[in-house]
């Protein structure tokens, strides 16, 4: 039975009674001030098409210099300049049709367990990597080794030969993919291309360069646009909070927060002290990036006081200021990511955005991924058929509820969330539909064989932070899978 006979016979939209219209906002697939698109959530035409595009780069390159980005505050061009001689020689710039089985997403490899395969039947060593072998007894040495971005790698769910593994495997894609931007933009004068360029969406699902990563974000998602509307408006918006101290109602939620917004990242280390009766006190005031925060998240309850604050959007404004050059920008980037890219009510104290969206993604697991369904569900009956008002969505939905709430921050790997993030605000909010499905789908063969429910939660909560193998994990999950979703009119 397809989902549209489902949602005919047993009626979906009185379970989602009356309020998806205010719970939906017409949402673009590039969210930029160019164009609007009709890209759009509908349960009538929800479906899966197995094919994309994407960029296909040759395995040659000239060298591996470092890419650098001098930037002129005063001019708009971007510029990559290689810090010696290189070119862009026997790059390929073309769409590719690709026809993948999206039942046959698994991980590759003996000898490089990270690497994930379109076609590759998971042995007994891979299960080992992916789900056993996490070390809960790893020593902490002082020298801590730390990723480019300043969080500490993940060697507690990744043994370090195998991270230093991918690093070597990586940077040369890192590096093909600095001179596809360089090229594209020296193509545009120095500017950004615009969202119509042919090669665009391609490109930007291969990745965006890290040195230009922030500006890229602000530019197709439109918060560059929002910002230069309204200049001005975030010091007032401080000001204000500062004013108001204490009598606004999120300041002290907020303070607590601070010092557990990425703890492990050497930016946002709290300092803190202990006294005499062996009591530990945070000292966030201390540190310049944790004050950075505290002011766009106050500044924030006060420009949408129908959200105020809600926890995971310190994830998101922190994530951003590691990437754009300054408050106003992550300030107008969150702006632009709560109000134009989520549901209504995703982050309010209903939360009723959320419910919708994990209504959506069990309902696309029943049709595409009937024996995770059958194995989420106490009956293997369809919430939706119910003929209770208000009938309890699958358990599972309180883990990937966090994944779109936090846009998969501390849940995938850094690189991994960067590349999910960079399609994110080109393409929109589907893309989070797309990698939870393929998530979701890699795990499929070992959710299908358990017989304890808290198992599937052990898999989704673990297995994740393995996926370090970025780039084969975006060409799977979204080049290979386009959700079309129209919105529920």
């Amino acid at each position: 039975m397809t989902i549209q006979q489902t949602v005919n016979q047993h009626g979906l939209f009185r379970y989602l009674s009356g309020s998806t219209e205010k719970l939906f906002k017409e949402k673009t697939a590039y969210h930029s001030p160019f164009e609007s698109t009709k890209d759009t959530i509908n349960f009538d035409s929800m479906l899966i098409d197995k094919c994309g595009s994407s960029i296909t780069l040759s395995s040659s390159y000239s060298d591996k210099s470092d890419i650098s980005m001098d930037e002129d505050e005063d001019d708009d061009r971007f510029v990559l300049t290689p810090s010696s001689s290189s070119t862009l020689t026997s790059t390929q710039l073309h769409d590719k049709e690709d026809s993948i089985d999206y039942d046959a997403i698994v991980i590759n490899s003996q000898d490089q367990p990270w690497r994930l395969d379109h076609a590759f039947n998971m042995n007994d060593k891979q299960c080992d990597y992916f789900f056993i072998d996490r070390n809960e007894n790893v020593i902490v040495n002082a020298d801590i080794e730390r990723d480019v971005y300043g969080f500490k790698r993940p060697t507690q769910w990744i043994k370090t030969h195998y991270l230093h593994q991918f690093d070597d495997y990586y940077q040369p894609i890192l590096s093909r993919q600095r001179k596809v931007w360089e090229a594209m933009i020296d193509q545009h004068h120095g500017q950004l291309p615009p969202t119509d360029f042919p090669q665009l969406k391609s490109t930007i699902r291969q990745g965006i360069p890290s040195e230009i990563r922030g500006k890229v974000w602000m530019h197709y998602s439109g918060a560059l646009k929002k910002m230069e509307a309204n200049p001005d408006v975030y010091n007032s918006l401080v000001n204000t909070a500062i004013k108001m101290g204490e009598y606004n109602e999120h300041a002290d939620m907020i303070q607590r927060d601070l010092h557990r917004t990425f703890p492990d990242n050497m930016n946002f280390e709290c300092a803190y002290f202990v006294d005499q009766q062996g009591t530990t006190f945070m000292e966030p005031e201390k540190n310049s990036k944790l004050q950075s925060l505290k002011r766009i998240l106050l500044a924030f309850t006060i420009y949408s006081p129908q959200i105020g604050y809600c926890q995971s959007l310190n994830y998101l404004a922190g994530f951003f200021l590691l990437f754009v050059s300054s408050e106003e920008e992550a300030f107008w980037l969150l702006v632009t990511t709560v109000n134009d890219f989520m549901p209504e009510k995703m982050y309010d104290v209903t939360m009723e955005g959320v419910h919708i969206d994990q209504s959506v993604l069990m309902m696309m697991i029943y049709e595409k991924l009937p024996h995770i369904w059958s194995k989420i569900t106490p009956d293997g009956r369809c919430f939706w058929e119910s003929d209770r008002e208000k009938e309890e969505l699958p358990h599972m939905t309180l883990i990937t509820s966090h994944w779109f709430l936090t846009m998969f921050i501390n849940i995938l790997p850094i690189e991994t969330v960067l590349r999910i993030w960079d399609c994110f605000f080109f393409e929109g909010y589907n893309v989070l539909f797309q990698v939870t499905l393929t998530i979701i789908q890699m795990n499929q063969e070992q959710i299908s064989v358990i017989k304890d429910p808290i198992e599937i939660f052990q898999i989704l909560q673990n297995m994740p932070k393995r996926l370090i193998d970025c780039h084969s994990f975006m060409n799977v999950s979204i080049p290979s899978v386009h959700l079309e979703l129209n919105l529920i009119k």
